[in-house]
Order: C-alpha cells, then structure tokens, then sequence
C-alpha cells in the first residue's frame, strides 16, 4: 500500500529508501513550492528558481536513495542543500546571484527557522560526543563567554594552554558535527570508512588512514553520496580547509 499524501516525511522517506520513486515525487510536491520562495531570497529570476529548486532535489532525494540524508523532516536538509548550493554556483560564476541582503521579510523566514532548529540538534548531539575535557572548555569559552585567563584556574592549565585546548575542541566539534550526519551503512565493509569519515572530510586523518578512506570512497558509490553531502556541509563550517589537491580529498571524489 502507498503512503498517502498526508503521511509524514519520515514515511515517504523510508519508502524512497526502499525503492519507491513514487514517494520522491509525493516529496517534490509537498516541500517544491516552500522551497521555490526560499530560493527566492537569492535568486532573482523565476528560471532560477526553478534551476535551483530542481537541482537541490535531485542531490537529496539522491543521497536519501544512497541510505543518507534525513530520516524524519527533509525541510531543514533541502534548506541547507540549497544554501551550500547557491554558494557552489557564485564562485562558479554561474547564472544564480546572490542578493546583498537577505530581505527581513522573505518568505522563508519559517524555513530559516526550521534549518537553525535543525542545526541545533546536530550540534548538540556532536557536542555531547566530544571528551568531557573539551565539552568543559568550549562550555566555559563559548557558551558562557570566559577568556583563557578566566578559565585556566578551573581547569588547572596556562592561559596559554586553555586557547590551545580550545582550540583542539573547536576543531574536534566540527569534525563531530560532520560525523553525526553520517548514517549507518548497509554493507559491513562501509563501517570502519565510515566512522572516520568527518575526521577525513576536515583532512584530520594521518595519511595511511586517509589513504584508506579514499579508496574505499572511490569504489563505493553509496558512501560517495554520503562524503558529497558531508563536502557541502563542511564548506559552511568556519575554519574549513581550502579544496585540497591531495589523494584521497573529498574535494576529488565528489567535485
């Protein structure tokens, strides 16, 4: 039996993950015309939109086929699909333009909330996989605003050594954020690439492990999928690495 239009994304997106392309088109028309007005923010031209809007579908509902992507509200992910995307296609220099300002009353103003909603969980739920040393640290320096003179007396370190420890921890955030977008893989050969995989996206891993990661990328298209996404989420992230020119980067496989 069909799901019904009026069933939640979780449903139509567990069915497109089992086969039925039936369900990416149920999607389209629920979330393609919310979408439209988001992308309205950016691109002038009706053409645009529409460029933009069928684009960003096709890499998601992709990867959703791939086993990746969300499992309960697919907004948020087209949103953020389709920012990384707008991005892409500026310094491309392609036909898309970016507004100087994002007008206050846009009309995806509740989808912006929605994303930022999004966000927030996947930053906590990475925040709480870090060691308890660099959760204290990013607590103390971020959360409640301490400079390292101010927290180096509880934590029993230099000044000095508290920047560096935050340091360490900010980076190790991002590499954890990036790790907690990564969905379990069908296939057991996928598992150990895929637990290093936000290390790898960041370019955190030693060489040969690194090297070992891109192999495997290279002769798996799910986990492709999977590092194409985790690319684009990185390039939103402050402090990313420049495309590296290196072998096994995810800028080479997915580009």
């Amino acid at each position: 039996m069909e799901p019904a239009d009026d069933e939640p994304d979780a449903v139509l997106l567990a069915a497109l993950r089992a086969g039925d392309l039936e369900a990416a088109g149920r999607l389209f028309r629920r979330h393609a015309e919310p979408l439209r007005r988001t992308a309205g923010a950016w691109a002038r031209q009706p053409a645009e939109r529409d460029d933009l809007v069928a684009e960003t579908f096709a890499r998601v509902l992709t990867i959703v086929r791939a086993g990746g992507g969300p499992r309960e509200d697919l907004r948020p992910y087209l949103v953020v699909t389709l920012r990384n995307l707008v991005s892409r296609w500026s310094r491309q220099r392609s036909r898309v333009e970016l507004r100087a300002t994002v007008p206050e009353a846009a009309a995806g103003g509740a989808d912006e909330l929605a994303l930022l909603r999004s966000n927030a969980r996947l930053v906590w739920s990475a925040y709480c996989t870090l060691p308890g040393r660099w959760r204290t640290v990013l607590w103390r320096t971020e959360a409640e605003g301490g400079t390292p003179t101010e927290v180096a007396p509880s934590l029993g370190l230099s000044p000095n050594s508290v920047a560096a420890l935050a340091m360490r921890a900010r980076e190790g955030l991002r590499q954890a954020y990036l790790q907690v977008q990564v969905p379990e893989p069908d296939d057991p050969a996928c598992g150990e690439p895929r637990r290093r995989m936000g290390a790898w996206v960041r370019g955190a891993l030693p060489p040969r492990r690194a090297n070992a990661v891109a192999e495997h990328v290279a002769g798996c298209p799910a986990c492709r999928l999977v590092v194409r996404g985790l690319d684009e989420a990185n390039r939103e992230l402050p402090g990313s690495p420049a495309d590296r020119q290196l072998p096994g980067s995810a800028a080479q496989l997915t580009g």
